[in-house]
C-alpha cells in the first residue's frame, strides 16, 4: 500500500493541469473541447492493478471512489451525498441459497430432483403451501393484445408459466419484449394479481437443470438489501424453476398436457396461449442466506443559476464498479470471461472507467463555462455489473427530492478504441431528449443511428433504465458502429471489443487494446452539449405521448 500514495498524487495533479493544446472556442456556436490528456489520467489511475478490477465489496472499489470524490472536490462540485459529504451507502448483500433447507413438494411427495427454489433477497426465509394455476407466460400486456390474467384467478395460489415472451406479441419491439421478458417483471405482475408463489418451467431435463444449479443457481450473488424496497416483489414468497420432467407432472390429470400446451402455443396458423387450473398443491420452502455489506455512489452538485429552475435537477451518471478478479468470481453475477494465469485483474478501462473520466470532465466544463439554469448532479454508481444495483437504490432513494430528477444521462462503457462518427442514444426515441442528443452531436458533424443491437435489449440493461422505472426520461449513450476508418466500419470496432476485450483482462491500458484519448474528449463534448441544453431549456423534459415506458412509469 505505501506505494499507493505516490501514484494516486501524480494522477491527481495530471487529471487537474489542463490540456496544453485546447484551443479556444469558436465565437459563432460554441462547442467544448475537453482535455484528452485528463481523460487519460483518470482512465489511467481507475484501471490501474492498484484498483484491483474495482469489485463491488473490495478495496479496490473503496479507493476508486475516495479518487472520484476527491475529484470533485478539487473540480468545485459541492458534495451532495448523505450527511454533507460526497457518498451514499447503497446497502448490499451476498445472497446464496440455503440448498439444507430449501425443500419442494408436490402434493405432499418431496421433489428430490428436477427444482431449483431461487432466494429471496427481500424475504430470507418462506414457505408457502398453495394450488397452482397455469398462467401462459405471465404476461400482462394489453396495449399489445395479450394477458395472461385476464379473467384468470390467482388470488392465494402458485402461478405455473412458461419461459420467454409469445410469438409475435413483440415482434420488431425489442425494449418491450426485454422488459416482459425480465423474471422481476413477471414476479412483479404474479403479486400484483395475487399470486404468492411461482414456479418457471424451464426447457431442460434433471440432469441439465442440476448442472444449472451447480454453476449458477447455488453461487451467491449480490443483491439489494430488503430495507432498500428493491424491485422484486416480497409478495411472491417463493419462486422456483422446475425442469421439464417436473413440469410434465405437474399438468397430471389437468385439461391439457405440457405437450398439448406447447403444441397450442406453436401452432403457426393460429398459436394459442392456454390458461387453467392444475389439479395439484405444491409446498415451496427457501431460505436464503444473507452477508451484508455497502458501496458507495459517489454524488455531487453543480447548483443551477436560475432561480426557479434550480429546483430542477438533471442527473448525470456512470458506473464505477467493474468485476474484479476472474480467480476470486468474487460477490456474484460479473465474471472475467477468459483466462490468463499471470494476470487475473479485470481491469476495466473501457467498462467504465472510460465513463467515469467523461462524467468527471463534463463537470469541469460546466464549472469552467458557467453554472447552468438547472441544477446537475454526478453520481458515480456502485455495483452496475451485479445488477444495477447502484442505480437502482439511488433511484428509488435519491439524495434529492423525488420530484426534482427532470432527465439522466447515462454513460456506460463507450467503446473508445476506434474514430467513431456515430453515436447510439438509447432512450432518444421515448423522449424530447431525442431531438437534444442529435442537435448536440450535429455540432461536431456526428450522427445519432439507431439501435443496432435490438436482439441485445440494451436499452434495458445499463443505469439509465433504473431512472426510467421511477419515471425519469433517461438516454443512455454510447458509441456507435460508424468510422471514417474502414478498418473500424460495419460494426467491427464495437463488436470486435465485445468479442475480443469485454470482461477480460485485455480490457486494459499499455497492453494490445489501444484506447483512443482523443475520442474520449470528443464523447465528452457531445456528453457535455447535451447536458448543457437539458439544464439550459426553457422547458423541463417530457416523455413522448407514444413512449411504452413513459406511459407505463412517467404518466
Amino acid at each position: 500500500m505505501k506505494y499507493l500514495i505516490p501514484a494516486l498524487a501524480g494522477l491527481v495533479l495530471s487529471a487537474c493541469m489542463p490540456d496544453t493544446q485546447t484551443s479556444e472556442p469558436e465565437a459563432v456556436a460554441f462547442t467544448p473541447n475537453v482535455s484528452a490528456t485528463n481523460i487519460e489520467a483518470h482512465i489511467r489511475f481507475l484501471a490501474s492493478d492498484y484498483m484491483a478490477g474495482r469489485d463491488a465489496g473490495s478495496d479496490g472499489y473503496e479507493i476508486a471512489a475516495n479518487y472520484v470524490a476527491s475529484q470533485m472536490r478539487l473540480l468545485g462540485v459541492e458534495p451532495a451525498g448523505d450527511n454533507g459529504s460526497y457518498f451514499a451507502d447503497v446497502p448490499l448483500q451476498e445472497v446464496r441459497a440455503d440448498s439444507d433447507f430449501n425443500t419442494f413438494e408436490l402434493n405432499g411427495e418431496l421433489q428430490e430432483a428436477g427444482v431449483a427454489i431461487s432466494t429471496n433477497p427481500i424475504l430470507l426465509e418462506s414457505e408457502v403451501t398453495a394450488e397452482l394455476v397455469f398462467a401462459g407466460y405471465g404476461i400482462s400486456a394489453p396495449t399489445r393484445g395479450h394477458d395472461d390474467y385476464a379473467d384468470l384467478d390467482v388470488d392465494g395460489k402458485i402461478v405455473v408459466i412458461m419461459q420467454g415472451v409469445p410469438a409475435g406479441v413483440f415482434d420488431g419491439i425489442s425494449e418491450e419484449r426485454a422488459h416482459h421478458n425480465s423474471g422481476a417483471t413477471k414476479r412483479n405482475v404474479a403479486a400484483a394479481n395475487g399470486a404468492v408463489g411461482m414456479i418457471t418451467i424451464t426447457s431442460w431435463d434433471d440432469q441439465r437443470l442440476a448442472g444449472m444449479v451447480d454453476q449458477f443457481i447455488n453461487r451467491p450473488v449480490v443483491r439489494l438489501t430488503s430495507a432498500t424496497g428493491a424491485s422484486s416483489h416480497s409478495d411472491i414468497q417463493v419462486s422456483a424453476s422446475v425442469s421439464t420432467d417436473l413440469a410434465e407432472r405437474l399438468f397430471d390429470g389437468a385439461e391439457m398436457s405440457l405437450e398439448e400446451v406447447r403444441a397450442s402455443i406453436a401452432d403457426e396458423e393460429a398459436p394459442l396461449v392456454p390458461r387453467f387450473d392444475l389439479p395439484h398443491t405444491v409446498t415451496m420452502r427457501q431460505r436464503t442466506l444473507s452477508d451484508p455489506f455497502s458501496d458507495p455512489n459517489v454524488v455531487g452538485m453543480i447548483e443551477g443559476s436560475d432561480p426557479e429552475l434550480r429546483e430542477e435537477v438533471v442527473v448525470l451518471t456512470a458506473h464505477l464498479d467493474h468485476i474484479g478478479i476472474i480467480s476470486n468470481f468474487m460477490r456474484g453475477s460479473g465474471q472475467c470471461r477468459s483466462g490468463d494465469e499471470e494476470d487475473g485483474i479485470c481491469n476495466g478501462a473501457v467498462d467504465n472507467a472510460s465513463g467515469i473520466a467523461i462524467m468527471l470532465e463534463t463537470a469541469r466544463t460546466f464549472l469552467e463555462e458557467g453554472a447552468p439554469r438547472r441544477s446537475v448532479l454526478f453520481v458515480a454508481l456502485a455495483a452496475e455489473e451485479k445488477g444495477l444495483l447502484g442505480s437502482e437504490h439511488f433511484a428509488r432513494n435519491p439524495t434529492i427530492a423525488h420530484e426534482r430528477m427532470v432527465a439522466n444521462v447515462n454513460l456506460d462503457m463507450p467503446v473508445i478504441v476506434y474514430e467513431f462518427s456515430d453515436v447510439v442514444a438509447f432512450g432518444s426515441n421515448h423522449s424530447n431528449l431525442g431531438p437534444i442528443a442529435s442537435r448536440a452531436a450535429a455540432q461536431l458533424d456526428i450522427m445519432v443511428s439507431e439501435d443496432p443491437l435490438p436482439e441485445q435489449s440494451l436499452f434495458v440493461r445499463s443505469d439509465h433504465y433504473s431512472f426510467v422505472r421511477e419515471g425519469v426520461p433517461s438516454l443512455f449513450l454510447m458509441t456507435g458502429f460508424s468510422s471514417p476508418d474502414p478498418r473500424w466500419n460495419e460494426g467491427e470496432g464495437f463488436m470486435g471489443f465485445l468479442n475480443t476485450y469485454y470482461h477480460r483482462q485485455s480490457d486494459q491500458l499499455d497492453g494490445e487494446l489501444e484506447v483512443l484519448f482523443d475520442q474520449g474528449a470528443k464523447f465528452a463534448n457531445i456528453n457535455y452539449m447535451i447536458a448543457r441544453e437539458i439544464a439550459d431549456a426553457d422547458e423541463r423534459p417530457a416523455w413522448n405521448e407514444d413512449s411504452f415506458f413513459g406511459n407505463l412509469y412517467g404518466r
